[in-house]
């Protein structure tokens, strides 16, 4: 995480919360009972399939958000291969077959993110979802992801990668993809999206046929029954909010957009020397990405422009909440950052895995939480604060609950900035409470190791309330 600003402000001290820090271990109570998947209906898992340069990396942090901090991916690096992981780190025997691997990884993490097609494994009741993106502009990205690789990142990656990864760095587009996309590159060059929805069907054998007219018909038919979502990067926030409607999450806010990568200064003669190639390369991918805009117009347009906080307070507010575990704390109810976070408006997770987890808000100025509540009942909503990125936030702060402003105070607690006391009265049995300042900021200097460009505000672990 980066250095937060702590804050040393006096404040009124409620007793009972004071006393809580004796029972912690760096800000959390041992013994969390933490919670699972936040989805209603019958959806017990997520799939999403991140094909590469799709905007997927954007997506991660915030599916993690979803479930419990425990029960999110583990860190093992996905191989090469379309289908699945690798074996590197995972620890299962060496006698274990790829079907296996790939069938066990949905009974490790309730959220799984993957460039591996893994469709054809997953069991009942996932959510199956992925994201493309205009072929041409895929591929041109792909080249320019692979020019920013150092050889550090490309060491534990087969000979054949590191070779088209160091020309991609040399060679202009036209002579990189006339020298690679018909061999070892093919997979990620010739037809990336074609190639990629088939081999949710077909598995790796989709890298041995050279002609990607032959995929056509199996792909169109992955892309029109094998996903319950297929959503598009040029309307990402679109596409997650239709996903939330159709698990009932509050509706989606923007996230942080991370991974992006930039094509370099100067190649743009270098592109229109490459056109015809290009083209050539993504003539089959343009037919299933032109029937993925039609099925996105078709089935989820309407849906992902009309949810709405309304919506989902209506209709899944209050059994999604019910399944959120809230815990003891000297006489509060205490939700952790480290359980499913229902909300919007907050980074992905920093220290995950970590006693130390917490998340900030941003990047927009406005952060939601729901919060499970008793009825009719005078309370004090709570919210754990480990800092700010610049302490004037913490002057800017407005609070509103169930969509009214009201008052604030800070309170002292032990290895805090500050604790957050919002007094709430809720005719239903979850409350919104929105914090809103003036602007996020990056911190630290671009030249300096401990810059940070996310866009910031408020550090939190935790959240809950107590009796008025």
């Amino acid at each position: 995480m980066a250095r937060l600003v702590r804050a040393t402000y006096s404040g009124t001290v409620e007793s009972r919360v004071a006393r809580t820090s004796r029972a912690m271990t760096n800000g959390f109570l041992l013994g969390v009972d933490q919670g699972s998947l936040m989805l209603t209906g019958d959806y017990r898992r997520i799939y999403y399939y991140h094909l590469k340069k799709c905007g997927g990396s954007t997506l991660n942090q915030w599916l993690d958000t979803l479930t419990d901090d425990e029960r999110t991916q583990p860190s093992v690096r996905f191989g090469m291969s379309m289908a699945g992981p690798e074996r590197l780190g995972i620890g299962l025997p060496e006698t274990s077959s790829e079907a296996s691997i790939n069938r066990t990884w949905f009974h490790w993490t309730d959220v799984v993110h993957s460039h591996g097609a893994l469709r054809q494994y997953v069991p009942d009741n996932t959510y199956c979802f992925t994201i493309l993106r205009d072929p041409v502009r895929r591929l041109i990205s792909q080249i320019a992801d692979w020019q920013r690789l150092t050889p550090t990142d490309t060491i534990n990656h087969p000979p054949a990668f590191r070779e088209y990864v160091e020309d991609s760095q040399h060679l202009p587009p036209l002579a990189f993809l006339e020298k690679h996309a018909h061999g070892a590159g093919r997979m990620y060059l010739d037809n990336y999206l074609t190639r990629s929805l088939a081999a949710g069907r077909m598995g790796t054998l989709v890298e041995d046929v050279a002609d990607p007219e032959r995929l056509c018909d199996i792909a169109l038919q992955s892309l029109e029954q094998d996903y319950h979502l297929v959503g598009l990067t040029e309307v990402l926030d679109l596409s997650r909010n239709a996903f939330c409607a159709m698990v009932g999450l509050p509706p989606a806010a923007r996230i942080p957009t991370i991974n992006i990568t930039r094509q370099p200064a100067g190649r743009a003669a270098d592109l229109r020397c490459a056109r015809d190639m290009l083209q050539s390369l993504t003539r089959v991918d343009r037919i299933i990405y032109d029937r993925a805009r039609h099925l996105f117009d078709q089935r989820y347009r309407t849906m992902a422009e009309t949810y709405d906080a309304a919506s989902f307070e209506t209709r899944f507010a209050e059994r999604l909440l019910n399944g959120l575990r809230g815990t003891y704390r000297s006489g509060t109810t205490s939700y952790s950052v480290r359980q499913p976070i229902v909300g919007s408006g907050f980074h992905g997770r920093d220290g995950g895995g970590l006693p130390s987890c917490a998340v900030w808000t941003g990047p927009e100025p406005v952060t939601v939480l729901y919060i499970p509540t008793p009825r009719t009942m005078p309370l004090s909503l709570l919210v754990w604060i480990r800092g700010y990125v610049d302490a004037r936030q913490r002057e800017q702060l407005r609070v509103r609950v169930d969509g009214k402003p009201v008052p604030h105070h800070f309170a002292v607690t032990e290895g805090y900035a500050d604790l957050l006391v919002v007094p709430a009265y809720s005719s239903r049995d979850f409350v919104r409470l929105e914090l809103e300042i003036d602007e996020t900021l990056e911190s630290g200097d671009p030249d300096e190791q401990q810059y940070d460009p996310r866009e910031r505000g408020v550090a939190f672990d935790s959240y809950g309330w107590c009796p008025a």
